[in-house]
């Protein structure tokens, strides 16, 4: 979850710059949390503690109104009516259920609480499906399995194309062509060295929703390579509330660094 928090923090200086190299500063004085934070803790929270995500959703936008949302779900969140629902076309449940992949116990699980998440604001199949993919990648990383085990269980189970260069995805960045950027952004993943390479390479794509790449590449790469440079996470701390701070530590102490043996089950050779 840390990792997405980073990616979203690092990211959302560049939406507005088309980077084409990794050669940037990772941190710019503009630099901060945006929506995508504050709905990745929300949804840790509603998961933990087993409530609806629109519940603990008012609760966190509460604290941070000014993050960015869309007006349509801030309406959706102050609706009283708890069948309403609210349906996005974009990567909105994508990038912020990173925490289920660390939670889950099982590959089975982290797919339906995925999915659970994702219904009630992306019920639509391509978001569920994106979701699901996320969900699922995260959960194979943090069990150590090698990439080429992961890239061949989320080819086969949701049919990406997860064999496309960095050039290939700039090309398509360029031409504005993606329409999902969950199989782009696990792309991104499986060719990196290490986290800091990762979210550069996310962030060089150039995409208009460049917190969102890089907080999804976030969260899979801290599952997998296990480390954050200290440095990248002491800056990105100055740049988040000491309540979300405690709140990211506590999950960490839980379930990064004293998870229990998970049950894979995925049928891998």
């Amino acid at each position: 979850m840390k990792g997405a928090i980073i990616g979203d923090i690092i990211g959302s200086a560049f939406n507005t710059d088309k980077r084409l190299t990794t050669e940037f500063q990772l941190f710019k004085p503009i630099s901060s949390f945006t929506d995508d934070t504050v709905l990745t803790l929300a949804t840790a929270d509603a998961v933990i503690n087993n409530c609806s995500f629109k519940e603990a959703a008012k609760i966190w936008i509460a604290k941070y109104p000014n993050a960015g949302y869309n007006a349509n779900f801030i309406k959706w969140c102050n609706n009283e009516d708890t069948d309403s629902t609210y349906v996005s076309y974009r990567e909105g449940a994508t990038r912020r259920i990173s925490s289920i992949g660390f939670i889950a116990e099982s590959i089975d699980q982290a797919m339906l609480l995925a999915e659970a998440t994702t219904l009630l604001t992306h019920n639509t199949p391509e978001m569920i499906k994106a979701a699901k993919a996320v969900a699922a990648c995260i959960f194979l990383a943090k069990t150590s399995m090698k990439k080429e085990q992961i890239k061949e269980y989320i080819s086969n189970t949701f049919g990406y194309n997860l064999n496309r260069s960095i050039s290939d995805l700039k090309a398509e960045s360029d031409q504005e062509i993606i329409s999902v950027i969950a199989p782009t952004a696990i792309t991104v993943f499986l060719i990196s060295y290490n986290f800091e390479d990762a979210i550069r390479k996310a962030v060089s794509l150039g995409f208009n929703r460049c917190n969102t790449v890089a907080s999804i590449v976030g969260g899979i790469s801290e599952a997998y390579y296990k480390h954050i440079p200290k440095s990248i996470i002491r800056k990105a701390l100055h740049r988040i509330t000491p309540e979300m701070e405690t709140f990211i530590t506590d999950f960490d102490k839980k379930y990064v660094y004293n998870s229990h043996p998970v049950n894979v089950l995925i049928g891998m050779h």
